[in-house]
């Protein structure tokens, strides 16, 4: 009898620790399902109201950010070899500057519908259909319920200043959903002004490490030192060794995170 009453309460106290304390995989969205079936790998963070945001790391510089099922494209080229005929339909789409490793019309009219919107830097926007941004410029997304602001992104190195020069209005993005943010950089190198995103508790930064055209691992270590991002991808990195950065930060507070994105 005294074996059955310990029984139950074992039985209790489990069902207890399962009713108060619910573990359960956070749900995805359609979208990520599809992007999932088709062999993409993705991260999926929970905002501080409970929203979604899965990034999809697609190749180089191409990238999705998938907000409870509002898709958004950054620079997404099909040069890598991705078949964009396959992924879901885009509502946003953000294009950081004209290289051909960034910008693909074929591409923008496979990802858009009617409602699509693609937004770029200006000038891109002389080249295709888009409304274009300036540097610094605020964007109220309603229909996918956040903000994001555009970053400068430049070369500052003697020798590679044609690359990206400062002059031509290239962007990055620095979007916000319930206060979670992420920071694209676009093609850029350890430019002053990210100093300024310190104070933004940047959550996540994709951050370009491949000379000449963007930066060293050096200067990817400055760059994170700047922004004090939480969690940092290096992107558009094709050959470059990542060692240092991760050995850098490796027990510090910030997570470096290698993905195939080269």
């Amino acid at each position: 009898m005294e074996k059955i009453y310990i029984i139950r309460f074992v039985l209790f106290i489990i069902m207890s620790f399962i009713s108060f304390n619910p573990v359960h995989a956070m749900k995805e969205s359609p979208n990520v399902e599809k992007f999932a079936q088709n062999g993409y790998k993705y991260d999926t963070f929970s905002t501080q109201e409970g929203r979604n945001i899965s990034i999809i790391f697609i190749k180089h510089g191409s990238i999705a950010i998938d907000i409870d099922n509002y898709l958004v494209y950054i620079d997404p080229v099909s040069m890598f070899g991705n078949d964009f005929s396959v992924l879901p339909k885009a509502d946003l789409i953000l294009v950081t500057h004209e290289h051909q490793d960034h910008l693909d019309a074929k591409t923008i009219s496979t990802l858009s519908t009617e409602s699509t919107k693609v937004m770029t830097s200006r000038a891109v926007a002389e080249k295709i259909k888009a409304e274009p941004l300036s540097v610094g410029q605020r964007v109220d997304n309603k229909q996918g319920n956040f903000i994001f602001v555009t970053m400068p992104a430049y070369n500052i190195t003697e020798g590679h200043l044609d690359f990206h020069p400062k002059s031509r209005g290239d962007v990055g993005f620095v979007i916000s959903v319930d206060g979670f943010r992420i920071y694209v950089a676009g093609d850029t190198e350890d430019i002053p002004e990210m100093a300024q995103l310190a104070d933004d508790d940047i959550d996540v930064a994709f951050l370009p490490v491949n000379q000449p055209f963007t930066m060293t691992p050096e200067q990817a270590i400055h760059a994170i030192e700047m922004i004090k991002p939480h969690i940092v991808y290096p992107y558009h990195f094709g050959q470059t060794d990542l060692t240092p950065i991760v050995n850098a930060f490796a027990g510090s507070d910030v997570d470096i995170r290698l993905r195939a994105l080269e």
